[in-house]
C-alpha cells in the first residue's frame, strides 16, 4: 500500500465522544508519517482555529481543511478560501429562517462565525464545540462580509427535510445534510473531495496514494478523492457502502490504530 496522503474527518471519526483524541499515540504516528514522507490532513466542518485549539502543537506541518472544506490552512497561513456572495447568503439564511426559525444558523465568514444572540445555552455550547471565533448578533443583515459557508444545527433532527426544502438553491451553492442535525452550505462545487484535490495537486499526490477516513454523509464526497476509503464502525450505512474498509469506532482510536496496522507502524 503506497500511501502519501492521509485525510481524516474529525467529529465522529478522529475525535472520540468527548471530542478528544489520544495525543501520545497521534504524536508517534505523525513522527513515523514524517519519516515516511506521508502528509496528514484534517478535513472538517470545524473552524480552522478550533482545530488548532483542539490539536495544539501537533497541528504543525498538518493541513487543515476547515469550515466544511471552504478553507485550507497550513502552519498558520490560509492558502485557499471559497466564499458565497453576501447577498446570496442573506437570501438563503432568510429562507431557512422562514422554514423553521428555531434552528440555529451559523453564518461563517473569514473573521468569525456569526450567530443570533437569542439561541439557548445548550446551542451555544454546541456552537463553541466547533467554532473558536464566534460573534453574537441581533440580525444577520448586520453581516457585511461574504460567507465562507452557512451551517444549520437543528436539535429536533429535521435537517434532511430542511435540505430538501432549499434544494432549489443547488444550482447556485453546494448543500449537504451530513446528518439529521447538521446542514452545511458552501460555494457551488466546493466540498471535501474538491478541496482535497487542491491539496493533492499542490503536493503532486494522486488519489491512488490517498487514504481517507470518515463517518458522515458529507464524507461520501471525500471518498471520491481517495483510493483507500475507510468508514468508521459508527458511520452511516450509506458511507459504509462506499468504503473498502471499516475501522474501529471513534472511541477506540480507530483512525490511529488502522493507520498503524496498514502502514506497518508500531
Amino acid at each position: 500500500m503506497d500511501i502519501k496522503l492521509i485525510v481524516t474527518d474529525m467529529d465522529g471519526t478522529f475525535l472520540n465522544s468527548d471530542s478528544q483524541f489520544n495525543s501520545e499515540a497521534f504524536q508517534l504516528l505523525k513522527e513515523q508519517c514524517a519519516q515516511a514522507h506521508i502528509r496528514f490532513v484534517f478535513c472538517t466542518g470545524k473552524q480552522c482555529e478550533r482545530v488548532e485549539n483542539i490539536i495544539g502543537d501537533l497541528v504543525k506541518d498538518t493541513f487543515i481543511v476547515g469550515d466544511s472544506a471552504t478553507r485550507i490552512k497550513y502552519n498558520g497561513n490560509f492558502i485557499y478560501n471559497a466564499t458565497i456572495d453576501n447577498h446570496k447568503g442573506q437570501e438563503i439564511i432568510q429562507t431557512i429562517r422562514d422554514i423553521d426559525p428555531t434552528q440555529t444558523i451559523l453564518g461563517c465568514t473569514a473573521s468569525c462565525a456569526y450567530v443570533l444572540h437569542d439561541i439557548s445555552e445548550s446551542e451555544k455550547s454546541i456552537v463553541h464545540g466547533s467554532y473558536q471565533e464566534v460573534t453574537y448578533i441581533n440580525d444577520f443583515s448586520d453581516v457585511e462580509e461574504d460567507f465562507l459557508k452557512i451551517s444549520v444545527h437543528d436539535a429536533k433532527g429535521n435537517c434532511k427535510d430542511t435540505a430538501q426544502q432549499i434544494k432549489h438553491y443547488e444550482s447556485e451553492v453546494y448543500i449537504i445534510a451530513s446528518d439529521e442535525q447538521w446542514i452545511d452550505i458552501a460555494d457551488l462545487g466546493v466540498n471535501k473531495g474538491t478541496t482535497i484535490r487542491r491539496i493533492q495537486n499542490l503536493l503532486q499526490i494522486s488519489p491512488a496514494e490517498t487514504i481517507a477516513f470518515g463517518d458522515g454523509m458529507n464524507d461520501i464526497d471525500l471518498f471520491k478523492a481517495a483510493k483507500y476509503k475507510v468508514a468508521m464502525d459508527n458511520a452511516y450505512p450509506e458511507l459504509k457502502n462506499e468504503a473498502n474498509l471499516i475501522a474501529k469506532n471513534k472511541d477506540e482510536d480507530g483512525v490511529i490504530q488502522t493507520l498503524n496496522l496498514l502502514l506497518g507502524f508500531k
